[in-house]
C-alpha cells in the first residue's frame, strides 16, 4: 500500500509543475492537518464508501485515547480457555489489522490530494478534487479519472509484492593474511632443473675445487650502515641503606677540620685584600690614568674574563672555520667521489703554540675524557743538562691561538693524566717525584691533592693511571704512578689535601738470560751496581683484568705484574734492547699490543707469545712515541727524530705508507691520535703542538677484527710456527664496545 501511495503523491505532482513554473514546495493547509486528526473526512469513489478506518480503533472522533495492551480476559475468556480460542483470537487480530493498514493507506492518499503547491515568491496554486455534499452531511471527495489522465478499466496501482525474494550470494575477492612459499620444486620440471644447477654450484664453491678460488680484501665504496644499540634506555639507579655511627671525637676533629679551612680561607682572602691594596698604592704612585686604572680592576673580574674567552673563540672560528670543521667531521671527503687515492697523507690544521711555550718541551699531553676539545699539554724538559720550570696549559680546539688555562710550576712537568670520574681534575707528576691534583675548572692553581712529604719517591715521575679501586675502596678512583726509582706507587685521596701514599712494586733489575728478542751479549762489569732497581718509565693497565698490570723499563724488559703481589711480578721478557718509551694495546683488540724504544723498531705482540708478531722500523732513530688508530684496526702511527710515520698492517710491514716532515723540523717526543681518529696530534722539543688532519685514508672496514686478523695471517705467511701459536690462543678477543663508540660517533 506504500507503494501505491508514493506513485500516486508524484503523479500529482507532476501535474502541479505543469501548471505553473512558479511552485517551488507543498505546505498541507492547516485545515487539513486539523481535519487529519478529527477524521472528519469521508470518500467515495464510483459510489462506494472508501473511508478508511482508525489504524488504533480505540481512537475516536473526540480525540485520541491512551492506547493499552488488550489482554484476554477483556475479550470476553476466561484464563482456563483452551488453545484452540487462543488460536481463533489471533487469526482474527491479524486480518483485522490487515484491514485497518489498507484503509489507514487509503486515507492517507486522499489527504495528499487535498494538499497545497505554495511558493515564496509566486500566489499558492491550490488543485483540488471536485467535493459534493453527501445526502447525509458529509463530505464526499470523488476522483476525476478522465482530468487525471486514468484510463477506465485499467488498474493503476502496481501488482501486489511477491510472496518469495531470490537471493543471489556471489563470491568476494581472496585475502591472504599469510603466505609461505614452498623451498621445494618437483622433478622433471623447468624450475627443478634451475635448482639443480644452483646447488651444483653452491657445492663447487663451498665443498669443492671453487673454495680454492683467489681472492683480495680490498675496500669498496659502500653506504656506510648506522646502526642504533639496544642500550639507548637509562639503567636503572642502584640504591642502599647505609647507616654509620659518629662518635664525639669523630664530631669534634669534623668540626676542628672545617674551622682550620675557614681560617685558611680568612687568610687567603686577607692576602687578596693585601695584595689588591699594594697593587692601588703603586698604581697611585705611578699615577696611571684612569682608564687604565679601570681596565685593570675589570680584568681581576671571573665574569669578564670568561667573556673575554668567548670573544676569542669566536675570532678565532673566523680564521680557522674550515680547519675546525675539518677537526669535527664535519667537511669530511666525499666517500663516492671518483679520484679516490690511498695516499696516507697528513693536513696541517694549526698549531698549539705562543711566546709562553717557545723553546719549552712539550713532555706529556692527553685529552679530557668528557670534552673531545679540551687538550691539557705538560712542558718540561727533553735533555738531562737542561734547566727549566714546569707548565701545564690546557688547550681548546676552540680558539687555536690562545689557551684557555695556564699553570706554573717550580719543576718540570713529566707526566699529566686526566680522571675518567671527575674530568675536572688533571694528576700532574713531577720531575722530583711530587704528585699533584688540580682542578682546571678554575683559572688559578687550585690544588685539591698533593702528595705527602713521607712518600720516599724523589726521581722522576713518568706516568700517571687513574683506575676504579677494588676490595676496600670500589668505588673511589686511585692513582697509581710509574716512577725513575722502579717504584709502582698508589695515591689516594682524603679529607686532607695530602695524599695518602702507599708503594704497590718496586722493580728490580732482570738477571740471567732473558726470553724475548734476541740481542747482543752484554759484557759483565764486575763490581758493586749503584742500584738494584730497573726505572719504570711505562706502566699500562690489562684491557680486560683489572688486576694485571704491565710496567716497562728503561733496560727494555717488559713486568706482568699483579695488585695481588706486592713483592713479586707474574712475567717478564725483553722487548727491546734499550728503554721504552711507549706500551699500548690495541682498541679492537685485547690480545694484541705494540711497544716502542731506543732501538729504532716498533713491535707488535701477542699477550702470552714472547716472539713479536711484527717489527716495523725505517731509520736508525729513536722511535719515541707510537699510537694505534681508533678507526682503522690495521694502521698505525710512530715518531722518529722529525718524520712522522703511518704504518698500515693490511699493505705492508716492510715499509711505511707515507713519511712526514714535521712543520717546525724539529725533534718530535710525542704522538696521539684523537677519540674520533679523523686527526693526529704530534708534540716537539721546541713547545709546539701540530694538528695534522688524515687525508686519503682508507675507508674503515665493518668487521674491524677480520680485517686484522687476515692481515697478521697474511704478514705470517713465512712463519707458521707463530701462526701455530697463535692458534692455539683461539681467536682474538674483539672489543665490541669501543667499536660501537666509535660508530655511535
Amino acid at each position: 500500500m506504500s507503494t501505491n501511495t508514493e506513485t500516486r503523491s508524484s503523479f500529482y505532482s507532476q501535474q502541479a509543475f505543469h501548471g505553473t513554473n512558479r511552485m517551488r514546495k507543498f505546505v498541507p493547509p492547516k485545515s487539513i492537518l486539523t481535519n487529519k486528526q478529527t477524521g472528519a473526512f469521508r470518500i467515495v469513489k464510483h459510489g462506494e464508501d472508501v473511508t478508511p478506518e482508525p489504524l488504533n480503533p480505540l481512537r475516536t472522533a473526540d480525540g485520541p485515547v491512551k492506547e493499552r495492551n488488550v489482554s484476554v480476559y477483556e475479550l470476553g475468556g476466561e484464563p482456563t480457555q483452551s488453545v484452540a480460542d487462543l488460536k481463533l483470537f489471533q487469526s482474527q487480530s491479524i486480518s483485522r489489522f490487515q484491514t485497518e493498514l489498507h484503509k489507514q493507506a487509503l486515507q492517507a492518499q486522499s489527504r495528499f490530494q487535498q494538499s497545497y503547491i505554495s511558493s515564496d515568491y509566486a500566489d499558492d496554486v491550490i488543485i483540488e478534487p471536485e467535493r459534493k455534499e453527501s445526502p447525509s452531511g458529509s463530505l464526499v471527495i470523488e476522483e476525476d479519472e478522465e482530468r487525471l489522465g486514468v484510463v477506465p478499466g485499467v488498474d493503476i496501482y502496481p501488482k501486489p509484492m511477491p510472496t518469495h525474494i531470490s537471493l543471489i550470494l556471489a563470491e568476494t575477492p581472496t585475502f591472504f593474511l599469510l603466505d609461505l612459499p614452498s623451498k621445494t620444486v618437483e622433478k622433471n620440471t623447468p624450475e627443478a632443473s634451475l635448482v639443480e644447477d644452483e646447488n651444483e654450484r653452491y657445492e663447487y664453491l663451498t665443498e669443492g675445487k671453487g673454495r680454492n678460488r683467489k681472492m683480495v680484501h680490498a675496500e669498496v665504496q659502500t653506504t656506510q650502515i648506522l646502526k642504533k644499540t639496544r642500550y639507548t634506555e637509562a639503567e636503572r639507579t642502584k640504591r642502599r641503606h647505609n647507616h654509620t655511627f659518629a662518635s664525639n671525637w669523630e664530631m669534634f676533629d669534623t668540626y676542628k677540620i672545617v674551622a682550620e679551612k675557614k681560617a685558611m680561607r680568612d687568610k687567603d682572602f686577607l692576602e687578596e685584600d693585601k695584595k689588591e691594596e699594594e697593587l692601588s698604592s703603586q698604581q697611585k704612585n705611578q699615577q696611571l690614568p684612569y682608564a687604565e686604572l679601570q681596565m685593570n680592576k675589570m680584568m681581576q673580574n671571573e665574569r669578564f674574563l670568561e667573556a673575554i674567552c668567548v670573544i676569542e673563540r669566536l675570532l678565532a672560528n673566523n680564521n680557522f672555520n674550515e680547519q675546525q670543521k675539518r677537526f669535527r667531521g664535519l667537511s669530511d671527503p666525499d666517500p663516492f667521489r671518483e679520484n679516490i687515492e690511498y695516499k696516507y697523507r697528513l693536513d696541517l690544521l694549526w698549531t698549539f703554540a705562543n711566546k709562553e711555550t717557545a723553546g719549552r718541551c712539550v713532555s706529556a699531553m692527553c685529552w679530557n675524557e668528557v670534552n673531545p676539545d679540551v687538550l691539557a699539554v705538560g712542558y718540561g724538559k727533553f735533555y738531562y743538562t737542561d734547566v727549566a720550570t714546569g707548565m701545564v696549559l690546557i688547550w681548546n680546539a676552540k680558539n687555536p691561538v690562545q689557551p684557555e688555562r695556564l699553570y706554573r710550576f717550580e719543576q718540570p712537568v713529566t707526566a699529566i693524566n686526566f680522571s675518567k670520574q671527575n674530568p675536572n681534575l688533571l694528576g700532574v707528576g713531577f720531575y722530583d717525584g711530587v704528585v699533584r691534583l688540580i682542578d682546571v675548572s678554575a683559572r688559578e692553581t687550585r690544588v685539591i691533592g698533593i702528595s705527602s712529604k713521607d712518600s720516599p719517591s724523589f726521581e722522576p715521575i713518568w706516568q700517571i693511571v687513574f683506575y676504579q679501586g677494588s676490595d676496600y675502596f670500589k668505588d673511589e678512583e686511585q692513582i697509581i704512578t710509574a716512577g725513575q726509582d722502579g717504584r709502582i706507587s698508589h695515591f689516594r685521596q682524603q679529607d686532607t689535601v695530602e695524599l695518602i701514599y702507599t708503594q704497590i712494586m718496586r722493580i728490580a733489575r732482570p738477571e740471567g738470560r732473558l726470553k724475548g728478542i734476541g740481542t747482543l751479549r752484554r759484557c759483565h762489569v764486575p763490581g758493586i751496581p749503584v742500584t738494584r732497581y730497573a726505572s719504570a718509565l711505562v706502566i699500562q693497565q690489562h684491557p680486560t683484568d683489572p688486576n694485571v698490570y704491565y710496567v716497562g723499563t728503561n733496560e727494555g724488559t717488559i713486568y706482568k705484574c699483579s695488585r695481588n703481589y706486592y713483592h713479586q711480578h707474574l712475567d717478564l721478557f725483553l722487548a727491546h734492547d734499550g728503554p721504552i718509551y711507549v706500551m699500548k694495546f690495541s682498541p679492537f683488540c685485547n690480545k694484541l699490543f705494540l711497544t716502542c724504544g731506543d732501538d729504532w723498531n716498533v713491535r707488535i705482540w701477542a699477550d702470552g707469545i714472547v716472539e713479536p708478531l711484527f717489527e716495523l722500523s725505517k731509520t736508525m732513530q729513536s722511535v719515541q712515541g707510537a699510537d694505534w688508530s681508533p678507526t682503522h684496526s690495521t694502521i698505525i702511527a710512530n715518531i722518529c727524530g722529525t718524520d712522522i710515520c703511518i704504518w698500515d698492517l693490511q699493505r705492508k710491514t716492510y715499509k711505511p705508507q707515507s713519511v712526514t716532515t714535521s712543520p717546525t723540523n724539529c725533534r718530535n717526543t710525542i704522538v696521539q691520535f684523537i677519540q674520533s681518529g679523523r686527526c693526529l696530534v704530534v708534540g716537539d722539543i721546541e713547545g709546539n703542538v701540530h694538528i695534522f688532519a688524515l687525508e686519503d685514508m682508507p675507508f674503515p672496514a665493518f668487521f674491524q677484527d677480520d680485517l686484522l686478523a687476515n692481515s697478521i695471517s697474511r704478514g705470517l705467511i713465512t712463519r707458521p710456527d707463530l701462526i701455530r701459536q697463535l692458534k692455539k690462543m683461539g681467536k682474538l678477543n674483539f672489543d665490541k664496545s669501543k667499536f660501537e663508540k666509535h660508530f655511535n660517533n
